[in-house]
């Protein structure tokens, strides 16, 4: 496997070191663990790939349907399905371990923690499962459409959903916390890091959100059509669009402009009294 090398320090290149072929039709999703990829397909297939080598290793058949996300830990791969279901597979045997059945219509996003997987429906409810026994524990309803994407951060679970908007549930108790709104369009994707919230949507817009108070903090407007993915790594948001483009967006938050002069003084040594003046002056609603 080739490596791409900067020519100057802070030069980040980009190009294209491997292609996976393989599938016969779309690539619906990909999941990535240590030297392994995972990919979920409209032609009703998972392949396990060798990052290294870019050979298959494994192609999983079982479902009846597009595979349209699929998610890993461990030595388990969770796929959902159009065909209703859920599946966990055995990656060293590339064996399904068991179905899971209890969605009344496409899951469109799978998220695995510990020993629980979280489901994101068509049929507007967000499912909670034991991996062991193969059951549903618990199923949440909010959303009034499609939801689209799930993700997990320690004891919350987030959604985004057709109806625009992003839920926050409490995981352990199963109940809804908060909704975020401002999209005008179906949220298409959601990602989590630490206190934020990253939204991707078809108002062709990415939102930054604080998941305490469940504000938007920042809103980038960099693709022109909608924001299909969404990521997020260290410092870096990494998006995908129906512009046919992938962003890479450096986070940089200031909730509001005081905040941001206050950032500017805390980096000098002030005295009290002058600090507090200038602060005055970059506060335009004082006297």
């Amino acid at each position: 496997m080739s490596e791409i090398t900067p020519k100057n320090p802070g030069e980040i290149q980009f190009g294209s070191v491997k292609t996976l072929e393989g599938h016969v039709w779309t690539v619906r999703s990909v999941a990535i663990k240590d030297n392994l990829i995972i990919s979920g397909s409209s032609d009703e297939k998972i392949k396990i790939w060798d990052i290294d080598t870019g050979l298959c290793i494994k192609t999983l058949e079982g479902h009846s349907n597009w595979v349209i996300s699929v998610a890993i830990k461990d030595n388990l791969i969770i796929s959902g399905s159009v065909d209703k279901t859920i599946k966990i597979w055995d990656i060293n045997s590339g064996e399904c371990i068991k179905p899971l059945e209890g969605h009344a219509d496409s899951v469109r996003s799978v998220a695995i923690k510990n020993n629980l997987i979280i489901s994101g429906s068509y049929d507007s409810t967000i499912k909670i499962w034991n991996i062991e026994s193969g059951k549903c524990i618990k199923t949440l309803e909010g959303h009034t459409d499609y939801i689209l994407s799930v993700a997990i951060k320690d004891n919350l679970i987030i959604s985004g959903s057709d109806d625009n908007t992003i839920k926050i549930w409490d995981l352990e108790a199963g109940l809804f916390i908060k909704t975020l709104k401002g999209h005008t369009y179906t949220v298409w994707s959601v990602a989590v890091k630490d206190n934020l919230i990253i939204s991707g949507s078809g108002d062709d817009t990415i939102r930054i959100w604080d998941i305490e108070s469940g504000l938007c903090i920042k809103t980038l407007e960099c693709h022109t059509r909608y924001v299909l993915s969404v990521a997020i790594k260290d410092n870096l948001i990494i998006s995908g669009s129906n512009d046919k483009t992938i962003r890479i967006n450096l986070i940089t938050l200031f909730p509001n402009e005081s905040n941001k002069y206050q950032a500017v003084i805390n980096s000098y040594w002030l005295p009290e009294y002058l600090e507090q003046h200038l602060m005055d002056c970059f506060n335009p609603g004082k006297d």
